[in-house]
Order: C-alpha cells, then sequence, then structure tokens
C-alpha cells in the first residue's frame, strides 16, 4: 500500500464545491482547521511544517521569516518578530532589502520528526521540510511578474510547467515500494493571488489542477490511498463574506480515499502514522562500482 500525499497550496473547500471538483473533494472531505501565527491568516511558510510535524508554530519554530545571508540582518529579523512588527511591515521591509542589496532569504526547515522521515517515505519538497528551493523559485517569479521584471503570460506557464513536475513525479514514486508518496504543489496559491476577481480563469485553473489529481486518482493501486490537504484557501470578490481578495482564506480542506480525513491541521502527522503500512522490503546490498566512483569523484 502507498499513501499518496497531495499537498495542493491554497485549495479552497468552498472553491472546490463551487466548481465541482470531484477529484480534489475525493470520497470523503472536510473543512480543515489550519494555524496561524505570524499573520492573522495561514501562512504557507508556517502551515506545511505545522502539518508535517503536529506542532503549532510557535513550537516548531519555522514562522516565516527565514534567514537571510547577513547575520546580522536574520537577527534583526528574529528582533522584529519577537516584538510582533505586523508581518505585512516586515515583509515590505525585506522586499526594500532583496530589491537594493545582493542580499538572499532562505525558509527555514523544522528540526522536529514529522510524517515524511523514513527511508521509504518519498517526498519530492514540503516548504519547511524538505526542499524549499521550488516554493522559493515560485515566489521569485511572482516577485518578477509583480515588478514587470516577466511578463504575467511567463509567469502563468511558469507556474503550470512547475506543477506538473511535481504531478509527473507523483506517478513515479507512487509506482516504488513506498509507504508514503508526498509533495508540495504551489498553483492554486499563486494563481490564486493573480486571479481573485477573476471567476472564470481561476475556475480554469481549479478544472486543470482537478483533472491532474484525477490522474493520480485513476493509477492509484487497488491497496493504494490518497490524502489532499491545504494550508487555507483564498479570498475572492464573488465571495460574499471575503473582504480581502487575494488573502489567504481559512478555507482549507482535507480530503481523503479513506474513511475520514483529519479535521485540524496538526492532527495530520498522528492520522497518516495510523494509516500507513510498513513496506516490506528486504534489503540487499548495491553491487556498485566502488574503483570508478571513486575515481569519478562521487565518493572519496
Amino acid at each position: 500500500m502507498v499513501l499518496v500525499v497531495l499537498a495542493l497550496d491554497a485549495a479552497d473547500i468552498r472553491h472546490a464545491e463551487e466548481f465541482s471538483c470531484d477529484n480534489i473533494l475525493l470520497d470523503n472531505h472536510t473543512k480543515m482547521e489550519s494555524v496561524a501565527h505570524r499573520l492573522d491568516h495561514p501562512h504557507t511558510g508556517e502551515a506545511w511544517p505545522s502539518i508535517a510535524t503536529g506542532l503549532h508554530p510557535t513550537e516548531h519554530g519555522v514562522t516565516g521569516h527565514g534567514s537571510w545571508d547577513s547575520a546580522a540582518l536574520t537577527g534583526l529579523s528574529r528582533v522584529a518578530h519577537k516584538l510582533n512588527i505586523s508581518g505585512s511591515i516586515r515583509s515590505a521591509v525585506g522586499d526594500l532589502i532583496k530589491s537594493s542589496t545582493d542580499q538572499e532569504w532562505t525558509l527555514l526547515t523544522v528540526d522536529d520528526p514529522t510524517f515524511l522521515d523514513g527511508e521509504y517515505r518519498a517526498v519530492h519538497n514540503w516548504p519547511g521540510v524538505y526542499r524549499n528551493e521550488a516554493l522559493q523559485y515560485i515566489w521569485r517569479l511572482f516577485a518578477q511578474a509583480k515588478d514587470d521584471e516577466i511578463s504575467k503570460e511567463t509567469f502563468i506557464r511558469e507556474a503550470y510547467t512547475e506543477a506538473a513536475s511535481k504531478f509527473g513525479w507523483i506517478h513515479e514514486a507512487m509506482s516504488k515500494d513506498v509507504e508514503i508518496a508526498a509533495t508540495h504543489i504551489h498553483i492554486l496559491d499563486v494563481l490564486g493571488h493573480l486571479y481573485p476577481e477573476d471567476r472564470e480563469s481561476y475556475r480554469e485553473v481549479y478544472e486543470d489542477v482537478d483533472e491532474r489529481v484525477g490522474e493520480v486518482r485513476d493509477t492509484l493501486g487497488e491497496d493504494d490511498e490518497l490524502l489532499i490537504l491545504s494550508d487555507h484557501g483564498m479570498e475572492v470578490s464573488w465571495v460574499e463574506e471575503d473582504d480581502d481578495y487575494g488573502t489567504h482564506s481559512w478555507r482549507a480542506i482535507a480530503s481523503t480515499t479513506l474513511d475520514s480525513p483529519p479535521e485540524h491541521a496538526l492532527d495530520v502527522k498522528s492520522w497518516v502514522e495510523n494509516n500507513i503500512q510498513a513496506v516490506d522490503t528486504k534489503r540487499t546490498a548495491t553491487d556498485l562500482p566502488e574503483e570508478q566512483l571513486r575515481e569519478l569523484g562521487y565518493i572519496e
């Protein structure tokens, strides 16, 4: 059995229902309670490590402020965080630093145990846990598009191809001897920020993602299961109670092919541990050409 976990950033349960995304909703779905600390709404850099660890951001310590190349800037960032200076102000200052210096900001990763840990648990990328560069790449493109350094069309193309690469990885990983195959996909978030007042364009994004989830669903083996999670939703102009279009909503989703999905972000880790099956694989030595690898510099 493989438990496939698709972390669909910003998948909003209301939008999935409105757009009839049966594959995203799966057999059983619920509005999942998320977490927030740095901002008034859930934030990608905080929520995903919380989902993976079962810990609040104040416990695992990855609260979205990241680390700068400069130790001094990192220290000032920590001070600003402790003083509770608003996230929007810190973000604006960070944008100014990046635009006027050669400093780079890096999202931190947790030290605490996660449900993604283990030799037979395959993860492609997961914000705050493993390989943050994919998320930082798409964020960087978004900033370039916002500043007219690249065209809107280029950004949309890159957002779709980046998402497609994650779905392709899932298809390959789930065919191997693993307990978990998990990846984070950011397209609903970045294009949600682009289309908060364009219902039909956002519908097209949901329909594309739903079709790709359907392809994963169709590939599941007889004993395989699928879990879909999001960290938050997206406020939009056509939802009456939304008033800050393009910001994150509290309408996260959890859906699954199993009986009942987790109802809170901090419950996901225990839910996963209760629903996986260990891989029955005998370890065998790999006969590698050691001398040749040493000559090529792969090993010392």
